[in-house]
């Protein structure tokens, strides 16, 4: 699941898109890094590491003598990331731990000198545990760099709204198809929306993590266009959600489908309407 959203439902199996968000993500996993403060030889555990574009970015930074060990809960991406490391020839600086986030039983206490996260923690029932297990693998000093999407700043839409796209002639049609990611991710159970940055400052502090610094950003403005229409439809917005088009097909009969991408579609190619995001970036050490 996370390896098939990562790799192609993210982009809409597109790989203009795919480059296009890398690009895009390029600024974030260097925040992500600076605020791990690496140095040659330190051992960097990248939590959640995905398809190691924060890990894979990292292994100049510790150089010869540090390593990254690449954490996840899909075999699947640790297989990619591993491949790639072996690309690069750098298997001597990099280790690969199937784990969650919540649970690094695999990983000694005090064995790291960094933790980073990018858009892990929204995927993770426990974060409390979480944090504490991010305090256990660290030594005196060790730092830990996350980095969150906090979702309860742009949820829930208004009906005019889809995506941030401007939909209000057919806003009864997109309260349709927002039913169905409701259906498939209940607001009041899901990871994703049960948490703001407080919370994160609340849960390092209870860890034993001391010198927090966390800064909030928040976007209130046009959504990005949609350049590749297809790609679009066959996008999902997470690994647990459907695509677009698989939200419509299910919420919407064929005239009331025909009617809602009649007007999404320019609407979304013009980039038209107003989308707000939020992401919260918590740096903090161990005593």
């Amino acid at each position: 699941m996370w390896a098939d959203w990562l790799c192609a439902r993210r982009d809409g199996n597109s790989l203009e898109g795919r480059q296009r968000t890398l690009a895009l993500l390029g600024p974030v996993r260097d925040q992500v890094l600076d605020g791990a403060s690496l140095g040659l030889g330190d051992v960097l555990v990248d939590v959640g590491c995905g398809d190691g574009m924060i890990g894979l970015g990292a292994l100049e930074r510790v150089g010869e003598t540090g390593q990254v060990v690449f954490v996840d809960v899909s075999a699947a991406l640790l297989d990619t990331c591993r491949a790639e490391v072996a690309r690069r020839g750098l298997e001597d600086r990099a280790a690969f731990v199937e784990a969650s986030a919540e649970d690094l039983t695999p990983l000694c206490d005090a064995g790291a000198d960094a933790v980073t996260t990018r858009s892990v923690l929204i995927y993770v029932a426990d974060k409390p545990r979480a944090f504490a297990a991010f305090r256990r693998v660290l030594r005196p000093g060790g730092r830990v760099s996350v980095w969150e999407p906090i979702n309860a700043y742009g949820f829930p839409e208004p009906d005019h709204r889809f995506q941030g796209f401007d939909v209000a002639p057919v806003a009864v049609l997109a309260t349709k198809v927002k039913q169905v990611y409701l259906r498939h991710q209940p607001p009041e159970r899901s990871s994703m929306l049960n948490f703001d940055e407080r919370d994160l400052v609340v849960w390092a502090e209870a860890a034993g993590f001391v010198d927090l610094h966390l800064t909030l950003e928040i976007r209130d403005r046009a959504p990005e266009a949609a350049m590749d229409w297809e790609a679009f439809l066959d996008s999902s917005p997470n690994p647990l959600a459907p695509t677009w088009r698989e939200a419509i097909t299910e919420a919407l009969d064929s005239d009331e489908a025909r009617a809602f991408l009649a007007h999404l579609r320019p609407v979304a190619q013009a980039g038209e309407g107003r989308w707000r995001h939020a992401v919260a970036h918590l740096v903090a050490r161990v005593p």
